[in-house]
């Protein structure tokens, strides 16, 4: 993993837009996460006690992080090509071989040993994501939050450290505080994909991939966010709003704060499809077992638990032509656990459905000719206007959200000389249940609108608004406004 992606919101890699994100406001980066923002000492939604039990501990079930923070990577839709040695001739970050503000990281190449590391295989890196809500209109008018999240990854290419081809290995430290202040503004969905009402200190991530039969395969095992491998689209990166990230139907995700142990299967039938299945430990969900910061003893014993959460999807991305960047996907999910239903009884297990579908509208170098070369460059640059859309479908006797829908337009380098800034404009519609014991009686829906300044290629700033409508699904409840500056740094 060699290259980064930038801050400003989502990246071009592989011929692919990528993101990140995920709950309340201030430094920036990637972005996108889900959704439950209430608890169960609600008496309004009485009915689903052990889900909304396990959010209020680890809220991983009302919010997340797709994991595409500098050095992560998202799984790859497409059969990836082998990885390519950067350019011997491309300049050094180091002081007296480039000025400090033209440096993707703001700790350059370390005076080499960065480089030399790279060269034999690992490839380290580091964000700090903060951010400041206030919140001006509400029920919460006046009050204000701060929050931060710091993150320290490493991979390991195996190919060149061991001889194992196609191999990588992925560590990920995180460490955040994101309960000073406000976390909930009265909205169901959280408005901020990083605040999690508390503070962690935890290996997130600890992965082997293996590609094989020619890349046309790919495994991976261990402690994985499971938004990094399914429901993500890259195209809705920049927004903050939680359900930006993955649909809030999906309130069994085993994702940041808790990833999980699991096991990822996909499968790329031709050069532009993919069919994937993974089987994660679930028991954040239902136990309370904050996953994240615990190894894989409830994956492989049931004296704690033995819940498990099964997903899949199938897709297509084309990488190339006209179409480059246009990615649809379908997927499908699963919970065994035990839920209690609004009617007062129990189900077991419970699941849903989705779909996710993201293109480019128009690219600047595209828009300069029809030349091979600009087509090429048009591929590559991830520039231009993208509109991308959600659906989630959750079952009503157990999930608060029946159904979800969102789309936005993203618009990747804004004003000529300003290719690392971003800005777009996100709609959220929350469906609730219908059940008498949920007490909703409206939906809610949430309107996103962010713009990503680059100071330096390793410093972003983010002014991000949002209102909300009907919050909660209460038709009684008085209108939101969300304020945020949210900033990175990258390492």
């Amino acid at each position: 993993m060699p290259h980064a992606p930038e801050p400003g919101g989502f990246v071009l890699r592989h011929g692919c837009v990528r993101s990140c994100g995920r709950l309340s406001a201030i430094v920036l980066l990637a972005g996108a996460p889900a959704a439950l923002g209430q608890s169960a000492d609600d008496p309004a939604i009485a009915g689903v006690g052990d889900a909304f039990d396990a959010a209020e501990l680890i809220p991983a079930a009302s919010g997340a992080l797709p994991p595409v923070l500098p050095g992560q990577e998202q799984g790859a839709r497409t059969r990836v090509a082998e990885p390519e040695a950067p350019p011997s001739d491309s300049a050094r970050e180091w002081f007296g071989k480039s000025p400090w503000t033209d440096w993707t990281r703001v700790t350059g190449d370390w005076g080499g040993p960065r480089v030399a590391l790279e060269d034999h295989g690992i490839d380290v890196n580091g964000s700090l994501v903060s951010e400041w809500s206030l919140f001006p209109e509400g029920s919460t008018g006046g009050d204000s939050a701060f929050r931060f999240l710091l993150d320290l990854n490493a991979s390991f290419d195996l190919e060149l450290l061991a001889g194992i081809e196609g191999a990588t290995v992925f560590a990920d430290f995180q460490t955040a505080d994101t309960g000073v202040g406000d976390v909930f503004n009265g909205g169901f969905v959280a408005y901020s994909n990083i605040a999690i009402g508390g503070s962690i200190t935890q290996l997130s991530q600890l992965w082997w991939e293996q590609w094989l039969a020619g890349r046309t395969v790919r495994l991976k095992a261990g402690k994985v966010d499971a938004n990094s491998e399914f429901a993500y689209l890259p195209a809705a990166g920049g927004f903050i709003n939680s359900s930006a990230g993955f649909t809030p139907t999906i309130f069994a995700f085993p994702t940041y704060p808790n990833p999980a142990t699991a096991l990822n299967a996909f499968v790329y039938p031709t050069d532009s499809t993919y069919v994937g299945f993974g089987v994660y430990d679930g028991a954040a969900t239902v136990d309370g077992v904050p996953t994240g910061s615990r190894g894989p003893a409830t994956f492989f014993s049931d004296d704690e638990s033995d819940d498990w959460f099964l997903i899949a999807e199938a897709g297509v991305e084309v990488e190339e032509g006209a179409l480059a960047g246009l990615r649809a996907g379908v997927g499908a999910w699963w919970h065994t656990g035990d839920f209690d239903t609004f009617s007062g009884g129990t189900d077991d297990g419970t699941g849903g459905f989705y779909a996710i579908a993201q293109g480019r509208l128009w690219s600047p170098n595209a828009a300069q000719g029809e030349t091979a070369e600009g087509a090429a460059a048009a591929e590559d640059d991830g520039l231009g206007l993208w509109l991308f859309g959600q659906y989630g479908l959750a079952d009503d006797e157990v999930s608060a959200v029946r159904q979800h829908i969102g789309a936005g337009l993203s618009l990747a380098g804004t004003f000529a000389g300003r290719d690392g800034d971003s800005c777009g404009v996100y709609l959220s519609v929350v469906d609730f249940t219908d059940a008498p014991a949920a007490g909703f009686d409206a939906s809610e829906t949430a309107l996103e609108v962010f713009y990503d300044f680059e100071v330096t290629p390793w410093f972003h700033v983010k002014p991000d608004l949002q209102w909300y409508f009907d919050p909660s699904g209460s038709s009684a409840a008085e209108d939101s406004l969300v304020a945020a500056l949210r900033c990175t740094i990258v390492f």
